[in-house]
């Protein structure tokens, strides 16, 4: 007889337990979650600035939608604003989150708290229905829970938005999409199932339009990305690697140290030599990158079955160049 799997209960955790306090603590730590705010609003954001000032007083948090594409001219995006409290929602703070997205002509307005009032939830959809398109608010609440001993795991989950809010977000990011993104929707709409057929248990987010694409690395130190890019020398080049940004600059360079460990290692599997260290936009990130040896840009729309070969091709290798010292990254 089979031994009884073991289950456990996942416990509510006190928010002050996690963060003593609003302002110092969590409003923060929020400030560099973007990627975990945005998945829960189904958006794509960067953090832009704290305490944001609007007349007399400040916003928690401003963040912007990401609509651009990685080393090409950003388009810049609609603004997040960000309100925090802990606890139950109150007028103040319902009052605040208004008069910040209207004097930051904000695209998303969000009030994150512990718990919604009906009366606020009921407010919150009010906006919803009467606003335009431009503008949407949310409410999300914050919870913190954690499994027997293990460190508190915290949860963003949305207890207000606009009514098909799924659907209007694909709709309206196909709709604002660029001549150039809409051929990067179509490039990586073909590439995927390509590279599904050659090499199995990739998992890569839907394509949008940008000129890069991320895939999981079984590490949450590091992703690897395959894209169009423009090169330290100017150059107009196809692009694969290693992308490594834990949101953490300490422990970015740390990951990168110990990638670099295994150079030698890493490069005899690829069977050629990689740029290590490869410049960003973003210090506080780091790359590792192969690319194409000729010029190759989005808008050489002959030249993609060219571009998909290479790619499908060099993302078998990097990952089986890499994935023995990614195994490593797990236990850091």
């Amino acid at each position: 007889m089979a031994a009884e799997t073991e289950i456990a209960t996942l416990v509510a955790v006190d928010i002050k337990e996690v963060w003593a306090r609003e302002a110092t603590d969590f409003t923060p730590w929020l400030a560099k979650q973007a990627e975990l705010l945005g998945g829960a609003l189904g958006l794509e954001l960067e953090h832009e600035k704290s305490e944001a000032a609007v007349g007399r007083y400040s916003a928690d948090l401003l963040f912007r939608e990401i609509c651009g594409d990685i080393d090409a001219d950003t388009e810049k995006g609609r603004v997040v604003v960000v309100e925090n409290m802990f606890g139950s929602t109150d007028h103040d703070h319902l009052g605040k989150l208004i008069t910040y997205a209207a004097g930051l002509e904000a695209g998303y307005a969000v009030l994150v708290a512990e718990k919604f009032r009906e009366e606020h939830r009921s407010a919150l959809n009010w906006l919803n229905r009467v606003s335009t398109e431009d503008v949407a608010f949310f409410g999300v609440v914050l919870e913190a829970w954690r499994i027997g001993d293990s460190p508190p795991a915290p949860r963003l989950h949305v207890d207000v938005k606009p009514n098909d809010w799924n659907r209007y977000v694909r709709a309206a990011r196909a709709s604002e999409l660029t001549p150039r993104r809409q051929a990067y929707h179509k490039f990586w709409t073909e590439f995927l199932p390509a590279l599904g057929n050659a090499h199995s248990g990739w998992s890569g987010r839907t394509p949008i339009g940008d000129s890069w694409m991320e895939f999981r690395s079984g590490s949450r130190l590091c992703s690897y990305h395959a894209g169009f890019c423009r090169a330290k020398d100017r150059r107009y080049r196809l692009r694969v690697g290693v992308y490594i940004d834990s949101r953490d600059e300490t422990t970015n360079k740390d990951t990168f140290d110990k990638l670099h460990d295994h150079k030698q290692e890493i490069e005899q599997r690829l069977g050629e030599p990689l740029v290590w260290g490869d410049a960003l936009h973003d210090a506080r990130a780091s790359r590792i990158s192969l690319y194409h040896p000729d010029d190759m840009r989005i808008t050489d729309e002959e030249r993609w079955p060219e571009a998909m070969r290479w790619l499908v091709e060099a993302m078998g290798r990097i990952r089986t160049a890499f994935d023995p010292a990614i195994q490593g990254l797990r236990t850091l």
